[in-house]
């Protein structure tokens, strides 16, 4: 753990000056709360061109030490199994408001490390079981790989096993188009990630492209990233919020946004408080409890949706602790709460 003089912990953030959207900025597809709290999502540049040169492979990693993730449950999950993988069932969202316009839904998994021979023979699309979806710019998104069945009716009214002609190589199914498709909603549960087409393991892949096969990068309005440099990362490296912003390119972990709910997460080392602080707030919730203990070396907190304007600091001395207090009271703010624990002290502030 860091010594306390080796860097500021002091915290200056407003709810409503952290984030800072572009107007074409979407929802990532998946959320942190559908896996446990310490585990994070990677991306890797896809392995094809064309339309898909933008595309993300999405898995989910646990930290198994030394900078080393693990996609697998525990270390000795059996690795034929698609239940072994953490990102295995996690549900797919919508990135985007838009229109069904082809999507399959019940085609058989393959075994991690095959596929399954309908594939090869092309009565499965690579895409497997999929949403191929018009957003309403115009632009096209696919969400590939889901699991059978999971992706709603209400979505897809395909329901047959395979595509009734050998198209082998094929994206898409040509028996999946649909006239009037479902509409969906930005964050909507489109279906659970799964290993169906063509898939080497779970996971979930998504693109964007245009009417013309043109590649379309996509942009998050929230969630953090940070290097994953030869499948390494460290539990305490240096985030960047997206804020609007593509995914850089290569191997990232990301840190996907929470839902916006109620959610408690205690003993945080300090060297990882700013960032659990920027991905709650960039997720769309306030510091409702943030007690520090171990002279500020450990942080328990709670949250909630949040609302009106606010301001929180930690890793403060007495003296820069009653000079926030003043000014923020000068500027028409509340002491929400404040704890303390040795010499350095935290707290909330409301309007």
């Amino acid at each position: 753990m860091k010594a306390l003089h080796s860097f500021t912990r002091s915290l200056i953030a407003a709810s409503a000056a952290l984030v800072s959207l572009s107007a074409s900025a979407m929802d990532f597809p998946l959320r942190a709360d559908d896996i446990n709290l310490n585990y994070r999502y990677t991306t890797d540049t896809h392995w094809s061109g064309g339309a898909q040169s933008e595309a993300l492979d999405i898995v989910a990693r646990r930290h198994t030490g030394s900078g080393k993730w693990s996609q697998l449950k525990t270390n000795s999950s059996d690795t034929k199994l698609n239940s072994s993988y953490i990102i295995y069932g996690a549900k797919i969202r919508a990135m985007e408001d838009g229109t069904v316009v082809n999507c399959w839904r019940n085609a058989p998994e393959n075994t991690p490390g095959s596929n399954h021979a309908k594939v090869t023979e092309g009565y499965i699309a690579y895409a497997g079981n999929y949403l191929y979806v018009r957003h309403d710019d115009g632009n096209y998104a696919l969400y590939a790989h889901a699991q059978p069945g999971s992706i709603p009716t209400t979505l897809c009214p395909k329901n047959a096993t395979y595509n009734s002609k050998a198209e082998p190589g094929y994206v898409l199914n040509s028996d999946g188009w649909v006239s009037g498709g479902a509409r969906i909603t930005k964050g909507q549960q489109l279906g659970l990630v799964g290993n169906v087409g063509n898939s080497s393991g779970p996971h979930l892949h998504v693109h964007m492209q245009t009417g013309a096969n043109l590649p379309v990068e996509m942009e998050f309005d929230h969630g953090q990233t940070t290097p994953y440099t030869n499948q390494t990362a460290s539990v305490n490296a240096t985030w960047t919020l997206l804020k609007g912003n593509a995914i850089p390119e290569g191997e990232m972990m990301v840190w996907a946004p929470h839902s916006v709910a109620y959610w408690t997460v205690n003993n945080i080392p300090d060297e990882r408080m700013q960032a659990w602080f920027n991905h709650f707030a960039d997720s769309g919730v306030m510091p409702n409890v943030y007690a520090c203990t171990d002279n500020g070396q450990i942080y328990n907190t709670s949250w909630v949706p949040s609302s009106g304007s606010w301001y929180a600091y930690h890793g403060m001395s007495l003296t820069t602790f009653n000079k926030k207090s003043t000014d923020l009271a000068n500027l028409g703010y509340t002491r929400y709460g404040w704890w303390y624990c040795g010499s350095v002290y935290t707290g909330i502030w409301r309007k």
